[in-house]
């Protein structure tokens, strides 16, 4: 069985299961192996939709400081920054 059991302060046996896990496992006995494959993917989108979710904007990341660069600085930036980069002369 994949119930979690410990013990407590007072030495008796507790379960760290909730009730909402221990109907998931039920439901899961009870389906036929190709549908218990369909039930980790279902699973496996849910953990990635939820870690999208959980990702912060970086939009306006810099808005609430006094930092004010334009287009063109970033643009002249770049060249700057790309212009010595080996390789990027030669074809």
């Amino acid at each position: 069985m994949l119930d979690f059991i410990y013990k407590s302060s007072k030495g008796a046996l507790m379960s760290t299961q909730s009730a909402e896990e221990k109907k998931i496992i039920e439901s899961l006995r009870a389906l036929p192996p190709e549908k218990k494959t369909e039930v980790i993917d279902f699973i496996e989108f849910l953990k990635t939709k939820t870690a999208s979710a959980e990702r912060r904007s970086l939009k306006n990341l810099w808005s609430r400081f006094s930092v004010h660069i334009s287009d063109g600085e970033i643009s002249n930036l770049r060249k700057e920054m790309w212009g010595n980069f080996p390789g990027r002369d030669e074809k």
